[in-house]
C-alpha cells in the first residue's frame, strides 16, 4: 500500500514537517491550505493547528531529518507510514507518536467528510533535546518498550486513544492567540513540553504493567477497555462507579481493573478523578464559576470537588480561576 501511493504523489512536492512555514504551503491543495494555522514557537518547533472542512482526501510525501512528531486527531481520518517500515490508520481521538533516529522518508493520507481537527507537533531532535532534556534515543526507548520498534529504520511509532489531558492540550494550544507574542511563544512551548510528557508517560505505565505481576489484560478485551475509557471521557459527567461501567461494556469487575492497570496504568476510579479534573480545569480557565465547574464534571458537592482539587492540582480552585499557578 505504501509503495503504490508513494507511487501516485511522486510528482508532487515532498513536504518536510520542519520546514512547511518555511515552504509557504507549497503544494498544499487550497481546500486543505485554508484549515491550516502554522506556528514556530522557538526553533525546531513546528506547530500545524488544522481545523476546517476540507472535503476532500489529501496525500502527500513526507521526508526530514531525525525528529519526534506528536499527532493529535480530534476529527478525521489519517493514515501514516515509514518507508519501509510500519503503516497505520487512526480515526477522531487517537494520537500518533513517532519517533525517527535517522533522515527517513514516509507518506500521509488525511481525509474527512466533515469537520477535520489536527494539531500537529513536530520538534527536531535539538529542539527535542532543549525543550525537554531527552535524547532521541530516551524517546526511542521509551516508545518501543509499548510498541513494536522499526529498528532497521530506526524509527518507532505508537498510537493511543487521545485522553482527556491531550484533548485539553490540543484546545489550548489552539486558543491562545489572544496572548501577547512572547507568553503565546512560552505558553505553547510549555504545552508541547506536557503533551510530550503525557504521552510518554503512557508508554510507561504500559511497560510497567507488562513486567509487572498484576494480572494483564486479556488482548481479546481491549476493544471493551478503549470503549470504557472513551465512556468516561465523554460523559465524565455521570456518576460512574466500576458495576456500572463494567455494565455498560460488558466486562467482569476483575478484568476491567486489571485492564485499566495495564493499558492506562491507573485503576478506573483514578482515570475518572484524572479526566474530571482535566475538564475542570478548562471550565475555570475559561470563566466558569467553581459550583458549575463542580457539578458540571459530576462531583457531588463543592467542598469534595475543592478537596480533590486542592490535592491532585496544589491550589484551590477559586485561586486557579483567578489565573494563579500552583509553586510546584
Amino acid at each position: 500500500m505504501a509503495d503504490t501511493l508513494i507511487r501516485s504523489v511522486h510528482s508532487r512536492v515532498v513536504h518536510d514537517p520542519a520546514r512547511i512555514i518555511d515552504s509557504q504551503l507549497d503544494g498544499v491543495p487550497d481546500s486543505w491550505r485554508h484549515t491550516m494555522q502554522l506556528e514556530r514557537p522557538a526553533e525546531g518547533i513546528n506547530i500545524c493547528c488544522m481545523n476546517g472542512h476540507p472535503g476532500s482526501s489529501w496525500a502527500f510525501e513526507a521526508e526530514g531529518d531525525p525528529a519526534v512528531t506528536l499527532a493529535i486527531l480530534l476529527d478525521g481520518h489519517m493514515e501514516a507510514g515509514v518507508q519501509d517500515g510500519a503503516e497505520l490508520a487512526m480515526g477522531a481521538g487517537q494520537v500518533l507518536l513517532m519517533a525517527v533516529g535517522e533522515r527517513a522518508r514516509g507518506w500521509d493520507v488525511l481525509s474527512s467528510p466533515d469537520d477535520f481537527h489536527l494539531v500537529n507537533i513536530n520538534l527536531t531532535e535539538q529542539a527535542l533535546l532543549g525543550l525537554t532534556g531527552l535524547e532521541m534515543d530516551d524517546v526511542l526507548g521509551c516508545m518501543r518498550a509499548s510498541s513494536a520498534g522499526m529498528e532497521h529504520v530506526n524509527a518507532c511509532m505508537v498510537t493511543m486513544p487521545a485522553f482527556t489531558t491531550l484533548q485539553r492540550i490540543a484546545g489550548e494550544i489552539t486558543r491562545c492567540g489572544h496572548q501577547h507574542r512572547l507568553a503565546r511563544r512560552a505558553f505553547v512551548c510549555a504545552k508541547v513540553s506536557e503533551a510530550l510528557a503525557a504521552v510518554l508517560d503512557q508508554c510507561t505505565y504500559r511497560q510497567r504493567n507488562l513486567d509487572s505481576r498484576h494480572p494483564r489484560a486479556l488482548p481479546s478485551d481491549r476493544s471493551r477497555l478503549i470503549q470504557a475509557r472513551t465512556l468516561l471521557e465523554q460523559q465524565y459527567a455521570r456518576p460512574w462507579s466500576v458495576r456500572t461501567l463494567c455494565r455498560a461494556v460488558g466486562l467482569n469487575e476483575k478484568r476491567l481493573q486489571a485492564g485499566f492497570q495495564t493499558l492506562y496504568g491507573h485503576s478506573v476510579h483514578d482515570c475518572l478523578t484524572r479526566i474530571r479534573l482535566d475538564a475542570a480545569l478548562t471550565l475555570l480557565s475559561t470563566g466558569h464559576s467553581v459550583a458549575d465547574t463542580s457539578q458540571a464534571v459530576g462531583f457531588a458537592n463543592v467542598s469534595h470537588f475543592g478537596k480533590v482539587f486542592r490535592n491532585a492540582i496544589g491550589i484551590t480552585p477559586k485561586r486557579w480561576a483567578r489565573g494563579q499557578q500552583p509553586r510546584d
